[in-house]
């Protein structure tokens, strides 16, 4: 047996030689960058950190090697062990010792020692402070186990460690091991009966509603039971080692109950509770409608369950489509007549003040007039519009109209200035339609004057206004009743001739489809202008001519002889004017021009010297 020993120990060092001679290319020269820690008691793990550190490598710290725990590509963990001294981290390769940063060796640190546990008996998940010296400042050097079940450690001090009981744990002594200084022994510990929730009733309520909890592990002191529900604090009415009662917080949401104990455990409830606020209806849109009318009833307290929530209408059920919170949406079925919702969550019920109105489909009938100007009051009949007129909306080739009157069978609305097209009516809740033939939305003329005022027969009249439009052929114009030939048409102007016989009075235009005005004074009718003689038919300038004639009118006659700038005539009466003959006058016609522009020949003058 010595013998085969023996031979192994021959092998493994013929393998230890042949590792450092085998490779014929030279090892990488290792370096070492830093080292983590720097100081410690013997025990401590120190992390090697550089390059080139070599498969083969061994670590000294002087004259001993350190035992190598892990090997990283470029971080080495090591232990300084029992007796050895301050010095230089070296790397032996098969090409010499290299030496790295300086570790100081300090003391061995005392041994902890646990005096006192606070409290020395909880539940498993109570936080437990054990009391004593010489533990680790920093928490990850502190291992503990109670009855050889890892403990885990909230925080720590030189002189305190606060942990937590397991779950599953029995009685027992706490064990303590501080790295680098030993371990340790607690005082006997007892865990206590955990805490635990049973159930609770009722299973749900509204805000303030008062729950009692049952289970094990509570503190019979009111302040030392911490509840939750749903992420808000409950406030603990009374409490004792199985009960407590609890009242339900304000906003609180669905979920499961949740006891800490002071010095003690924690628990859940495995069933959540349901905050189910009274319900109340607050309204509904829309307010009336058809049968399939999709109507959202608001409020509150409707839950988010539908399988809990009922609705009906006058006593009959609603179709139930969705349900938050605040709002319920269900859809009228065929049949129903309509009526009070009354909705039930759970075992509450309520109901809505004002009633819901089930309409008739719409429908449109007919309508009059069928033309008009904008501001026409159009009547529409049909079925299925709303009582409220806010109800119905009217539309006129797009154009929103002012509605005036409605009933379930007819609607009354001023025409819109808009195009002539169809109406189309919208009532909530009852659907929509279109009238299948048009409105005619019309434009009237305006006659905002005429020139001339008065004239005889044959007179050319020149009406301004708007909206004549541009073709001749559907204006009509006439004169104190008397058709008037229309010369010429735009939108804003008209000429149109006094016709024979014609008598003094208004101008009337008629534009088709569009309707009628009249102007607001008379066009006086003259007796017909015409000049019979000018005498005498020669002379000097200076001499004083007389035109006779008729139809001349009061004022504004003119005079043109050949030459020379008009005259202003003197007249004398419907049948003379006089006029001097001005200086410069040549030979040639003479043209009375009447106001407006109209001109007359006179005749011819000749001019005879002194």
């Amino acid at each position: 047996m010595q013998k085969r020993i023996c031979a192994v120990s021959g092998l493994m060092a013929l393998a230890f030689s042949l590792a450092f001679v085998a490779p014929a290319v030279a090892q990488p020269r290792p370096v070492i960058e830093r080292i983590e820690p720097s100081s410690g008691p013997p025990g401590t793990e120190v992390q090697i950190i550089g390059r080139q550190l070599g498969t083969y490598s061994r670590v000294l710290l002087g004259s001993i090697e350190l035992p190598v725990l892990r090997r990283l590509p470029n971080r080495w963990t090591v232990q300084i062990p029992a007796g050895a001294q301050s010095g230089s981290i070296v790397i032996q390769t098969t090409q010499g010792g290299f030496a790295g940063p300086v570790f100081r060796v300090t003391a061995a640190r005392p041994a902890p020692i646990v005096r006192r546990i606070r409290p020395n008996s909880a539940p498993p998940g109570a936080d437990v402070t054990l009391e004593g010296e010489n533990f680790s400042p920093r928490l990850s050097d502190n291992f503990v186990w109670l009855s050889e079940r890892p403990v885990v450690i909230r925080s720590v001090t030189p002189t305190t460690l606060r942990v937590i009981v397991p779950a599953g744990v029995s009685s027992g002594s706490f064990r303590v091991q501080v790295a680098g200084a030993g371990e340790t022994v607690s005082p006997a510990f007892v865990v206590a009966t955990g805490t635990a929730i049973a159930g609770f009733t009722p299973r749900r309520g509204p805000p303030g509603a008062l729950v009692t909890l049952t289970g094990t592990g509570f503190s019979p002191r009111v302040r030392d039971n911490r509840v939750m529900l749903g992420g808000r604090r409950a406030r603990v009415r009374s409490a004792g080692p199985t009960a407590l009662v609890v009242e339900v917080p304000r906003r609180a949401t669905d979920g499961a109950f949740v006891v800490d104990v002071r010095n003690g455990g924690r628990a859940s409830s495995a069933q959540p509770f349901v905050v189910q606020l009274t319900p109340r209806i607050s309204g509904f849109t829309p307010s009336a409608g058809a049968p399939g009318t999709m109507v959202t009833i608001q409020g509150q307290g409707f839950g988010q369950d539908p399988r809990f929530v009922s609705v009906t209408l006058g006593g009959r059920p609603v179709i139930l489509r969705r349900v938050t919170p605040r709002a319920i949406d269900v859809e009228i079925p065929p049949g129903t007549a309509g009526g009070r919702f009354a909705l039930r969550v759970y075992e509450l019920e309520a109901g809505s003040r004002r009633s819901f109105s089930v309409m008739t489909a719409m429908a449109l009938g007919g309508f009059s007039p069928q033309s008009g100007p904008p501001g026409t009051l159009v009547t529409l009949r049909g079925q299925g519009f709303s009582l409220r007129a806010r109800d119905n909306r009217v539309t006129l080739s797009g154009q929103p109209c002012r509605i005036v009157a409605s009933s379930p069978t007819e609607l009354q609305f001023r025409a819109p200035a808009a195009r002539s097209g169809s109406i189309e009516v919208s009532v909530a809740g009852a659907g929509s339609a279109r009238t299948a033939s048009p409105f005619v939305v019309t434009s009237p003329p305006f006659i905002a004057g005429f020139t001339p005022t008065s004239g005889p027969i044959g007179t050319l009249v020149t009406i301004q206004g708007t909206n004549f439009g541009r073709n001749p052929s559907i204006v009509r114009v006439e004169l104190a009743g008397q058709l008037m030939r229309v010369r010429r048409v735009t939108d804003t102007r008209i000429e149109a001739e006094v016709p024979p016989g014609a008598r003094s009075g208004r101008v009337a235009v008629t534009v088709g489809m569009q309707g009628g005005a009249a102007s607001g004074t008379d066009f006086r009718v003259e007796a017909r202008r015409q000049v019979y003689a000018l005498e005498p038919a020669f002379g000097v300038p200076g001499t004083e001519v007389v035109i006779r004639g008729q139809g001349f009118p009061r004022r504004g006659v003119l005079v043109q002889f050949t030459g020379a700038v008009a005259q202003r005539a003197q007249r004398m009466g419907p049948a003379e004017l006089r006029v001097n003959v001005p200086a410069g006058a040549s030979s040639g016609p003479v043209t009375v021009i009447l106001p407006g522009g109209r001109v007359m020949p006179a005749g011819a003058f000749s001019i005879r010297s002194a």
